[in-house]
């Protein structure tokens, strides 16, 4: 095994040399992937329709992951070789031009739909499960034999006696409020089912406009924000229409060897501290979302400019554009919290979102001339 240092500096500027907490392994090979894919394409009416479709099998093995070691070791992981990741899915795109004048408008626009199955064949040996993000009772996790990215945490107690009328019901304590059940327990995994795309394009006189719709469906994601949000109460959800009036929380409360139907009034201060401070992050399926979105990804505007104004210069074609990129996030089913914003830059636990900085709305300035 190979040792490796961090040599830096300390504020007096004395050189400092601090070892990696990760031990490598100089047998570590590169990733390797094998893939496999068909496809087809047509055209028709003269190429003003275009069909496109894509059939792909890839697996990755031999990927870099960070095996987690024993504390007492000196490390706490190491670097090895591992796993066999397979995707399946499909890609299709529908293109057409609706119209199509010389010195007119012309209109085109394409709808592009993917869906991706993403497992997990194999880890290392010995190794089911592998912890891709997440922290106390939530974890996302890649596991052999699942979906890539299963979300794992807590649940509310809930009336397990299929022959009882409240089964399925959220058992409440004596204060008419939520209990959790401790047990970790798969809620969810992180994957779409679908990705659509749909842009139209605009050309007339010069001019281009174009504009990119893109839609998401399916998948979960568990919001740590709303967690802390309701904890202190400035999360929406916490004052339904600007109002903060008592409720009656619905579930069951134990009655000897059965159960009752709630009837105690808690204020919702009560309810939300309730759900969010069951352990640090709260019971976990409180706050897990269908990450499904949908959102004006990216509009376009340009101006090329008519060749008579260019006639006495070396340049041949000049063209201007602005564009703006995460135009408008459109719909989401966390409340405030944009779906693509997770824990950190560098994981692929997307699933777990904590004070993830808002997706950045990008304006671009661009000239484009030709010699």
């Amino acid at each position: 095994m190979i040792q490796y240092l961090l040599i830096g500096k300390d504020p007096n500027n004395n050189t400092t040399a601090t070892r990696r907490n990760t031990l490598f392994d100089p047998n570590v090979q590169s990733e390797l992937i094998k893939s496999t894919e068909l496809g087809l394409e047509m055209r028709f009416l003269n190429n003003r329709i275009g069909f496109d479709l894509a059939w792909y099998k890839s697996n990755a093995t031999k990927q870099l992951i960070d095996l987690p070691m024993d504390p007492q070791s000196g490390y706490s992981t190491k670097k090895i070789n591992a796993g066999d990741v397979q995707n399946t899915g499909i890609e299709l795109m529908v293109d057409g031009k609706v119209l199509s004048k010389e010195k007119g408008l012309n209109w085109s626009l394409s709808v592009n739909y993917s869906a991706n199955n993403n497992t997990v064949e194999e880890l290392s040996e010995g190794v089911t499960k592998y912890g891709l993000g997440g922290f106390d009772d939530v974890a996302v996790l890649a596991v052999v034999g699942q979906k890539y990215g299963e979300i794992y945490g807590t649940k509310f107690n809930r009336v397990s006696d299929k022959a009882s009328p409240f089964y399925g019901k959220i058992i409440l304590d004596g204060n008419g409020l939520p209990t959790r059940n401790a047990e970790i327990v798969r809620l969810g995994n992180q994957q779409a089912t679908g990705l659509l795309g749909f842009t139209n394009a605009f050309e007339y006189k010069g001019f281009g406009l174009s504009f990119l719709f893109d839609a998401r469906f399916g998948g979960q994601i568990f919001s740590a924000t709303q967690v802390a949000m309701q904890r202190f109460g400035t999360a929406g959800i916490t004052a339904p229409n600007g109002e903060r009036e008592n409720f009656v929380v619905d579930g069951v409360v134990a009655s000897g060897n059965t159960f009752v139907q709630n009837t105690t009034e808690v204020t919702p201060q009560q309810y939300w501290v309730s759900v969010s401070t069951a352990n640090n992050l709260g019971i976990t399926e409180a706050n897990l979302y269908d990450a499904s979105s949908f959102r004006l990804r990216n509009v376009q505007l340009s101006y090329e400019l008519p060749t008579r104004f260019l006639a006495k210069t070396p340049i041949q074609k000049a063209k201007i554009g602005i564009s703006c990129n995460n135009v408008w996030l459109i719909k989401s089913h966390v409340r405030g919290i944009d779906p693509e914003s997770v824990y950190a830059t560098n994981t692929n636990a997307t699933g777990f979102e904590n004070a993830g900085l808002p997706t950045t709305r990008a304006f671009m300035f661009n000239l484009n001339l030709s010699f």
